[in-house]
């Protein structure tokens, strides 16, 4: 998307568009990346300002070892303390600046970073300001790493307050797991599908957010093979809106 504010909300008009989040996908496990994020972050908070926008999507990139320890919930490389204690940090000096520019920033737990299983979140929340930073789940990354989104929606309903409604394609799951796929072939292989084609039980999901009497914004996502040939990434989006309208529209 564009970077320059005024080309933004030209392009963003043309189109009938509004803006509600920006993202932060960057190695925040890494401290000598941290002067680098932060300006990013003041940049970025500053588009999304002009634009009214929201959220700050806080996610930490994907990288080694854990790209393809991604759903190796019991073995996957953990982060030692210090490391930990650093990515912390990070996180809370990037969101400081967020909420200079009123823009909430919330953690993404995702695959294949050091941020993706229950207990990598669990000490997230505990450490993280509870006031400061909020919390951003994606039924996806949930189901990839072994995690109900339902379940962890209503354990931090005082803190989510954004989500991303994605689908796994159970099979593929499996597969990636039980062989170590690395995570972007994964995506690759289909492991991310429309809206209701898989595991996830929008079902309960929507009970669960009615529950804790939800109301905040939910952006349905589709991860595909930017290098496919085809015309998936339209099917899929016409998929999924489709669901959308059957389950959650009346």
């Amino acid at each position: 998307m564009p970077t320059d504010s005024q080309v933004l909300a030209n392009k963003l008009e043309e189109n009938g568009l509004g803006l509600i989040a920006g993202t932060i996908f960057k190695h925040l496990h890494k401290p000598e990346k941290r002067a680098e994020i932060l300006e990013y972050t003041k940049e970025t908070c500053k588009l999304l300002q002009a634009q009214n926008a929201k959220y700050m999507v806080v996610i930490d990139h994907v990288s080694s070892p854990r790209t393809d320890q991604a759903g190796q919930i019991e073995t996957a490389y953990r982060l030692p303390t210090d490391q930990w204690d650093e990515m912390m940090k990070t996180i809370t000096e990037l969101s400081l600046i967020c909420r200079e520019y009123n823009i909430v920033p919330v953690l993404h737990p995702h695959a294949g970073t050091f941020i993706e299983y229950r207990d990598e979140i669990d000490r997230a929340m505990k450490d993280l300001d509870s006031d400061l930073v909020q919390l951003c789940v994606d039924s996806g990354h949930c189901r990839y790493a072994g995690i109900n989104p339902s379940e962890l929606i209503e354990a931090y309903q005082d803190r989510v307050a954004y989500i991303h409604f994605k689908d796994i394609n159970e099979a593929v799951l499996e597969h990636t797991v039980e062989n170590n796929v690395d995570f972007y072939k994964a995506i690759g292989n289909g492991v991310f599908c429309p809206l209701g084609k898989g595991c996830v039980d929008f079902t309960q999901l929507r009970a669960t957010l009615e529950k804790i009497n939800y109301n905040g914004w939910i952006t349905v996502e589709q991860d595909v093979d930017p290098a496919a040939k085809d015309n998936s990434s339209l099917e899929n989006a016409q998929e999924s809106r489709q669901f959308i309208e059957e389950h959650f529209l009346h």
